[in-house]
Parts: structure tokens; sequence; C-alpha cells
């Protein structure tokens, strides 16, 4: 990659050209192969990102995409490189002034990562979103930068007809926000990060609850017993509170679950029993009863616009087979544990057998799905295996238009509640409120307040007033008794004087380029749906609009 010898725009030294194909090794993507496996860097690969703007906070935005290998990307910006290019975005140089931005930042870019490809249309953003359809269909996603707010409410209704991905990105002085939107963004791996895990310990399966009974504890010598595996002992310690609890099938009260840890200790023959230990720390997933979680169930009964799609195929499938088993296909997967060799891979194989069952009954129901349906083509069986892995954690994330959001509504109908965030001290909601202010700012003035003015407080002082009465408008039209605008904030925001700064475009960079890989891979959570970020002390807050 380049060596950064210097971020000031004076006396910078000339930077090194890597070799061709240096970063081109076999293994340069290991580490995130970990994190989103080789479906996901698959997903990143396939992923054409069209990218509207070419000043920092898009070039930040790109870098993060870039290196982890998306496979191509096209900056669409009609700006040539001027000074203040120079100060705050990396990826351009003096030797760069007056070329097209949009050229210059692609061809710098493209050096970072061999395997990327990438593009430029020297175009202007609104230009691009005027042409409407036809011009973003080729793209996976949209990731639009320092759009004005009409502009980006109607690219979000063009990426909502397309079922693309929009992620809008502002940076202003020290304070941001990145907006995220998709009309349905379905997912089966949104890996929490809390998992109980699916051991089935409440209600073991026929195939387990014979292996449990293999095991007499008191005929092991003290090697094997310091080797059975937790998930035996949890469920054989409710076997024997049960017995003892008047047929009642769970613990509830904190005196019933602490005799389940006692009948734990009273098994245990020495301290030094790290099976005993594992036990004690997994108790709780031995009184929690078995449950489909709501998100869950909403992903089953949801009646989609895009039935057809493998992933609401499967849904289906999986929704079939909870109708006939009361539960969700088993996972299959066990955690690690003290145990024997010969018993963890004995209890490995009845997980993954019963869950290799579960997920043939579901492969079933695919096939009479796509009849039904006229599908032709298998579901990938690769699919298939992930989602019913996954399927305690498939959820479904559905985002407010743009146009909502500029168009101020209830709680009861998704809105924010204003009142509630506006005496919350820490919320950043008058940040919020102070960019939506800027942008009505923009849209009659043609510029950001305090981009035209001096730097004493006199010069700004005509840009802070009118300012002052459109953010006073803007709450006004929100129709909350109580609330106003913070006039620290909009003074600060017209001192700004519409620059963006390196240091927070790239952390609004670093967010965003997450949720896009988020987005793309169909993994993880994403924010849901706009993140206000506050460089002055530090803070961030996700707020749903």
């Amino acid at each position: 990659s380049r060596v950064w010898l210097s971020s000031s725009p004076v006396g910078r030294r000339p930077r090194l050209r890597p070799e061709a194909g240096a970063m081109a090794t076999d293994d340069k993507y290991d580490r995130q192969l970990r994190l989103w496996g080789s479906h996901g860097q698959r997903a990143l690969m396939e992923a054409h990102i069209c990218v509207l703007g070419g000043t920092a906070v898009a070039t930040e935005t790109l870098k993060n995409l870039v290196l982890p290998g998306i496979g191509r990307f096209t900056v669409v910006d009609s700006a040539r490189v001027e000074s203040a290019d120079l100060g705050n975005n990396f990826f351009v140089e003096e030797t760069d002034l007056g070329k097209p931005r949009a050229q210059v930042v692609c061809n710098w870019l493209q050096e970072l990562n061999p395997d990327v490809k990438g593009a430029y249309l020297e175009k202007d953003s609104k230009a691009a979103v005027a042409e409407g359809r036809a011009f973003f269909e080729p793209f996976s996603l949209v990731v639009a930068c320092q759009l004005p707010e009409p502009v980006a409410a109607q690219l979000g209704a063009i990426c909502q007809e397309l079922n693309i991905a929009l992620v809008c990105i502002t940076s202003l002085g020290f304070v941001g926000k990145v907006r995220l939107f998709k009309a349905e963004h379905a997912v089966c791996e949104t890996k929490p990060d809390s998992e109980l895990g699916d051991l089935r310990l409440t209600d073991p399966f026929p195939e387990l609850r014979r292996f449990v009974d293999s095991i007499v504890m008191e005929s092991l010598d003290d090697m094997q017993h310091g080797h059975v595996p937790y998930v035996v002992i949890l469920i054989k310690s409710i076997d024997a509170w049960r017995k003892g609890s008047d047929g009642k099938k769970l613990p509830t009260t904190k005196e019933e679950k602490d005799k389940i840890k006692q009948i734990i200790l009273g098994m245990r023959r020495s301290d030094a029993e790290q099976n005993f230990a594992e036990a004690i720390d997994s108790a709780y997933k031995a009184w929690i009863p078995y449950s489909i979680p709501d998100a869950v169930k909403e992903v089953l009964e949801l009646q989609t616009s895009n039935p057809k799609s493998d992933f609401w195929i499967v849904a289906r499938a999986v929704s079939q087979f909870v109708r006939d088993c009361g539960k969700l296909p088993l996972a299959g997967s066990l955690p690690d544990m003290t145990a024997t060799t010969d018993w963890y891979v004995k209890l490995q194989e009845i997980y993954s057998s019963r869950a290799g069952g579960d997920c043939a009954a579901i492969n079933a129901h695919i096939a009479g799905i796509q009849r039904e349906l006229g599908v032709d083509g298998a579901v990938p069986s690769e699919f298939v295996s992930r989602f019913c892995q996954n399927a305690q954690y498939a959820e479904v994330f559905k985002f407010r238009t743009l146009e909502d959001e500029c168009r101020p509504c209830s709680t009861e109908e998704g809105g924010v509640d204003l009142a509630e965030e506006a005496s919350d001290e820490e919320s950043l909601i008058q940040w919020y409120l102070a960019l939506r202010a800027a942008e009505k700012f923009r849209a009659e003035r043609g510029h950001l307040p305090g981009a035209l003015c001096g730097d004493g407080e006199a010069a700004l002082s005509s840009d802070v007033a009118a300012l002052t009465v459109m953010g006073t408008s803007l709450v006004d039209s929100y129709k909350v008794e109580g609330v106003t605008i913070d006039p620290k904030m909009l003074e600060e925001v017209v001192r700004y004087g519409g620059c963006e700064l390196h240091t927070t475009s790239s952390v609004l960079a670093g967010i965003a380029s997450q949720e896009v890989i988020k987005l793309l891979t169909k993994q993880y959570s994403p924010l849901n749906n706009t993140l206000i970020y506050e460089g002055l002390h530090g803070k961030s807050q996700v707020l749903e609009f």
C-alpha cells in the first residue's frame, strides 16, 4: 500500500508506489474471513458500489471497502481538485490540482488493492440522481456523501424501487450523521453478542436423551468423572430437580435455581473438576425454556413482496417445519467444553446428525414450495444449511424512507420521541436538528450556513439569524410542546462554514463502511436507522426516524 509520509498539504514528500501485485497474496483476507466467512467475502467481491461525491468522507469510506476486497466501485463527482481538498483529503496531492477529482481519487484508491476494479464518472451527484432508475440499476449499493436532503430523499425512492441499499453520510465540522435505508433487509446471521446456543437441555431430543442416560455417574472412575461433558451434567441435574419438584418442569424462582446449582455441586467429587465449574457457569441454560424469538416469529409470519428469493423460500420452509415440529431446526453446533475425546466426538455426532435430519426435512419443504411458485433451480445447499444453523437469529429489518423522515410523525407512527430525547442531556438529538436546519438553509440559499461569511461574529450573525428561523420552523413541524432548538449548536454549525474535517470524516467513514459490509454480506445487525456523531466529546447515538 502507499506510505503516507506527511498529512500536511505543504511539503509532502513523494509517496512510495507498490510493486505490481504486491498485495495479491493468497491469504491476505484470512483475518476477515474469520468474521464473515468465505460466503461473506464472495458477496463483497461480487458487489459493485456507487459512491456519490469525492470529498474526504467519500474517499475514506471507499478506502475501508477497497482494503477488504469489494469487487468494483464507481466514483461519481463533477468537482476539480482544489486547494481545500489538499487539507482534508489524503487521496489527492498538489500535482492533482485542477484535475477531475473523481479520476484522481479513483486512481489512488485502486493502488490499495489490485483485486478491486475502480471507475469514475465526471458527473454531478444531483445530475446522476436526476437520471433515475436507469443510472443506478448496475449497482449493488449506493453511498451518497454530502448530498442535499431533497436529493437524498429522491435517491432513496430510486433505491427503494430497485431494492438496493443506500448509505447517506453527512460530515460538517465536528459533527455528522450516517443514515441507512433499504426497503427490506433480510439477515439469517445477525450474530448477537451473547448467544444462548441451541443445546435443547430443557427438552432433549431422543438421541441426546439416550446418550445422557448411558452415562452412569456413580460407575465412573475419577478421570472419567472429571471429563463428563457439562451438557450431560446439566440435563442430569434438571432430571434430579424435577423428581423432587412435584412435577414442575423448570425452576423459576431464585431458590429453585439455586437448588439446581446445589445438585450440580453435590455431584462433584473434587474442586479440581473443571467440567462441573463449566456446568455451574452455564446452569442458566438449563432453566431457560425453549422458545422461538419474537424477531424470528416475525420472519416466519411476514408477507414479503419477494417470495421467490432464496431467503424467503427457505424461511417459508422453516415456517412449515415449525408448524410440524413446534421448534426451529437444530443448529447442530457444540461449544467447547471439558470432555474426553470419545465423549465429545460422540456428542458432536449426535447434534450434527440431528441437525442434518432437520435440514433434510427443510429441503423437502423447499422442493414443494419451489414447485408451487414455479421456481427453477435449487436453492444452494450451503445457504439452506447456513440458514438452519442460524435460524434462531434470523431477522428482517425495515427502514423508514428518507421521505418519511422529512415528514415528522408521532411516536405511535414510528417516529422518534422528540420531547423525551430533548429532555435527555446525553442525547444528540439537538445536533440532528441542527444538521437538518443546515440542510434547509442549503436548500434555500444554495450553500451551507457560514460558507460565504467572514470569520468575525458580526459577519456570521446574519446566517445565524436565518438558521435560527429555519431551525425553529423545523422543530415546530414536529408539533411537540416545550421543545426548542439549541442556539449554541446553530452558532457552532455556522462557524463550521460548510467545512469538512478529515478527523470527523474518517470516523464517520469507518462507521459507514462497517454498515456497508453488513448490508452487502447480509450478516450482523445493521444500525436502524440514523447514527449521529459529535466529535467535540467523541459521542455517538443511534436514533430511529
